[in-house]
């Protein structure tokens, strides 16, 4: 910045959790005094962080948060997404025009809800306030957790699973079977964390937020379990999306031109009889789930395993 920074207000973001079934990853506003964002953060690792597996070529449209967005939300996306491809340590301009509220809810249950293979990069946003000109800006700094051998490592496991999921599936399993595998898969590997206090750029945050939470260190929470069974879906070239209410957040996936919710987190951490989680209606999820904040397509129909 060209002109030195005084008086600075600053608003960080973190995601925290209720330690209970139902409460589950959600941001938190707090109001803090801290010096001025450097401007020479330090650079982002240029690792393997780029680089993601393939899903399968099929013909089928992906479900993407994106894709119910504002024209302001989706352009807060890209920036964010086009900036963790370039492996930046920050990005600043003009975000204090779009509001760190915004930034924050389409970095965290937008984009890496889309991208859960972003499951490397940390982030919030700061406001600030320049008390020599008035003028307000906004920056949002992104941490890269791991080396290049270490994200290898992780994204070869979550691989590697998928791996053994569809080769133990029959050849003809259809779409539902491939759900209902990794379902089963996260219900039986995976655990919930109770314990789990919430993320940030401190250092040591946990990992049961993202995919490779649930996947890799068989830890999560809903967020993680959401996100983990997104990537598999994308694997298997199934459209779905992971969509959330104020203290939960599931799946919705698009089968055979009919959309159904799936809730992998309260089928490992509830009463899961008769698949209750499982390719479910709006009818009977909204029996015991707070509707989403974002208008999604109608569940009309329930599935039964054959």
């Amino acid at each position: 910045m060209k002109k030195a920074i005084k008086t600075i207000i600053a608003v960080v973001l973190s995601v925290q959790m209720a330690l209970s079934l139902c409460a589950c990853a959600r941001f938190l506003n707090k109001e803090t005094t801290q010096e001025a964002p450097a401007t020479t953060a330090a650079t982002a690792p240029t690792t393997a962080a780029q680089t993601t597996t393939e899903a399968p070529q099929e013909d089928k449209a992906p479900l993407l948060q994106y894709d119910f967005l504002s024209e302001e939300e989706q352009e807060v996306y890209i920036r964010l997404d086009e900036a963790i491809a370039e492996n930046s340590a920050y990005l600043e301009e003009d975000l204090a025009q779009l509001g760190t509220k915004i930034v924050d809810r389409v970095y965290f249950y937008s984009l890496l809800a889309d991208k859960p293979e972003y499951f490397f990069v940390r982030g919030n946003s700061t406001l600030y306030e320049q008390t020599d000109t008035g003028e307000k800006n906004a920056r949002f700094d992104f941490k890269y957790l791991y080396s290049e051998e270490e994200y290898t490592r992780r994204l070869e496991q979550m691989q590697s699973i998928y791996e053994t999921i569809k080769k133990e599936l029959p050849k003809d399993a259809d779409d539902f079977h491939k759900a209902k595998a990794v379902y089963d898969y996260l219900i039986e590997h995976c655990a919930y964390d109770y314990d789990y206090t919430g993320n940030s750029l401190k250092e040591g945050d946990t990992t049961a937020s993202y995919a490779d939470g649930a996947l890799v260190d068989e830890l999560a929470v809903c967020s993680g379990y959401s996100r983990a069974f997104k990537w598999m879906m994308d694997r298997f070239g199934i459209p779905c999306m992971c969509i959330s209410n104020s203290d939960h957040e599931w799946n919705l996936v698009r089968i055979e031109d009919d959309y159904y919710h799936i809730d992998v987190t309260w089928a490992d951490t509830a009463d899961n009889s008769d698949n209750k989680y499982f390719c479910v209606s709006d009818e009977e999820i909204y029996k015991d789930h707070e509707k989403p904040k974002l208008k999604i397509p109608k569940c009309t129909v329930m599935y039964t395993m054959k």
